[in-house]
């Protein structure tokens, strides 16, 4: 196999919007506002309001109706933070009576490109967490020049400037975009831009960058920061805010580890900013330890990108972030309607981002706990889900290439003719191993995590069906007539026969789940669970040498290489 770590595993979830959809959604949640509205509601609206500024800006609209964006952005930043300060409900109505006038005057007729911030959406990241970070930090300067990095940055940046205005810092904000390759990527400030930084410059102003991450190679931060210097910004005068503190060493980007210990940087940390009864953090090994006491049967996880999850003080409720504002709503309807038909743990609402299910007794499932019962149970869940959580289609997807480029990358053979047939689209759960199964002690099984991962930033997102098929058969490695049994009981459930494409949907599940196992065994630090990773990345790579291909529309045998010795893997 393969010695190389880059893979193609995160999918562009970037949609297209009619801009005035966006302004009839803030619209439609601002009139909604009750005359005393909670934090909760103002945090939605600083997000919708970011939202639209940043597709405003990406798309490059005249600068006076992004001005106006920019405006309700920082509105609704000062009101969140006034609500945050007062610990108590705000007066809607007066803001209101502000913002509807502005957002009247935002006309906009084109399709904006609109994506969801992967903090607010799913790493728990609340916008006023980087008050609380500028508030830490102290900045004695008299005026500071605030960048954000859009997508997440334009909210942010509108924070962390309404912050230092309350703190009796001058603050201006703009946002840029840097584009190129992922690991390289390039800032370029326009004219306006330029004469703000100049003017900045001439004031010895602090110049602030604001950003979530950094991701896997810090070059969007690094390129914003160097940009600055490049237009006359003195390099003491630089500061980055990230939301976490990177491992410098792994950063992908050019020389990362020189450039960005040349720069100041502070980071958020992880949020305080949490539900009342969200008493004690359940943290990546947690749920492992206490179900599961021997660590050689622990499951492998990537824990960077594991869900925030808490439990309550008395430990009968789990709470398990979705999303702050719209971009947890789909979340929690799926969590609605799994509970609704007792797939899953009883859902009890949500609260700040978080959803609230009922702690049970119960016991993880193992691979040697498969019966034809719970193989049943699983088609009739995947039926189910079929149809309740259908999708009208899903659009320009990627998951072909995604498949030829990762298998092509771990085997250097090519993968040609390969189709992957979307019949029956749905968001589907995405996790479908042992350890997402919990049996009750009454003998039910419920589904952990079903409402979570079938529309995030990794691959799948919304696909057919047949994905979960797929995962239900490499992750329980069911033999010949455990699958047809599982294929059959889905036909009965769904009143449709998936098996004609179950072949290419197995070969592509092994391959994005080798490619997911190798990238994140690259990027922990923990030697024990660098090992579970690189065994699941052996194990799905083994898969993937038993498994018929496809090569120009016709089933075939594609011969590749066994593992060599120079290219051997953790045992």
């Amino acid at each position: 196999m393969s010695s190389n770590s880059e893979f193609y595993i995160f999918r562009e979830s970037r949609k297209r919007l009619p801009a005035g959809e966006l302004v009839a959604a803030l619209r439609h949640e601002l009139r909604s506002l009750a005359w005393r509205t909670e934090p909760d509601g103002l945090s939605s609206l600083l997000l919708r309001a970011g939202e639209l500024e940043c597709g405003l800006c990406d798309a490059s609209i005249p600068a006076v109706t992004c001005e106006q964006a920019s405006r309700l952005t920082d509105l609704f930043a000062a009101a969140a933070l006034v609500c945050d300060a007062s610990r108590d409900s705000y007066d809607g109505g007066s803001l209101v009576g502000t913002a509807l006038p502005i957002l009247e005057e935002i006309s906009c007729a084109r399709i904006l490109g609109v994506s969801s911030p992967e903090g607010f959406a799913y790493y728990a990241l609340h916008p006023l967490d980087y008050a609380d970070l500028i508030t830490r930090l102290n900045i004695t300067a008299a005026s500071a020049l605030v960048v954000g990095i859009r997508s997440i940055g334009t909210t942010l940046s509108a924070v962390v400037a309404t912050r230092l205005r309350e703190l009796d810092v001058a603050a201006m904000r703009i946002t840029v975009r840097p584009t190129g390759h992922p690991y390289d990527r390039v800032c370029e400030f326009d004219a306006a831009q330029l004469r703000e930084i100049a003017v900045n410059v001439a004031a010895n102003a602090e110049f602030i960058i604001c950003d979530e991450g950094p991701g896997r190679s810090g070059s969007s931060l690094l390129s914003v920061a160097e940009a600055m210097e490049t237009a006359g910004v003195p390099h003491s005068r630089i500061r980055i805010l990230c939301s976490h503190q990177p491992d410098v060493g792994s950063l992908c980007a050019r020389d990362a580890t020189r450039r960005w210990s040349s720069y100041r940087s502070a980071h958020a940390g992880m949020t305080q900013r949490l539900p009342a009864d969200a008493a004690r953090r359940l943290g990546t090994d947690g749920w492992r330890r206490s179900h599961l006491l021997r660590q050689n049967d622990w499951p492998a996880i990537w824990p960077k990108f594991e869900r925030l999850t808490y439990a309550s003080a008395h430990a009968g409720i789990l709470l398990t972030f979705e999303g702050h504002g719209h971009y947890g709503a789909a979340v929690r309807g799926r969590n609605q309607a799994l509970s609704d038909a007792g797939f899953s743990l009883p859902y009890l609402g949500h609260e700040g981002g978080f959803g609230k299910h009922v702690a049970v007794r119960e016991t993880v499932a193992r691979q040697k706990d498969l019966t034809p019962q719970l193989l049943v149970h699983m088609a009739e869940y995947c039926g189910w889900r079929a149809q309740q959580f259908a999708v009208r289609d899903v659009g320009e997807s990627d998951m072909e290439t995604m498949v030829r480029v990762n298998f092509e990358r771990e085997f250097h053979v090519a993968l040609d003719g390969l189709t992957l047939p979307v019949e029956r689209p749905t968001v589907c759960d995405a996790r479908m191993m042992p350890q997402a199964w919990l049996q009750t002690e009454d003998g039910r099984w419920l589904k952990l995590d079903a409402a979570l991962y079938g529309d995030d930033h990794f691959f799948p997102g919304p696909c057919d069906i047949a994905w979960d098929l797929a995962g239900i058969i490499v992750e329980w490695e069911l033999n010949r007539s455990a699958r047809e049994l599982l294929l059959a009981r889905y036909r009965q459930a769904s009143g449709e026969d998936a098996s004609n494409r179950m072949q290419a949907y197995e070969l592509a599940y092994a391959t994005f789940r080798m490619a997911w196992s190798r990238m994140a065994a690259a990027s922990v630090s923990d030697a024990a669970e660098e090992f579970r990773l690189m065994r699941d990345y052996r194990r799905y790579g083994d898969f993937l040498l038993r498994t018929e291909s496809f090569r120009g529309g016709r089933r075939m045998q594609v011969e590749v290489p066994t593992p060599s010795a120079g290219n051997a893997v953790v045992s």
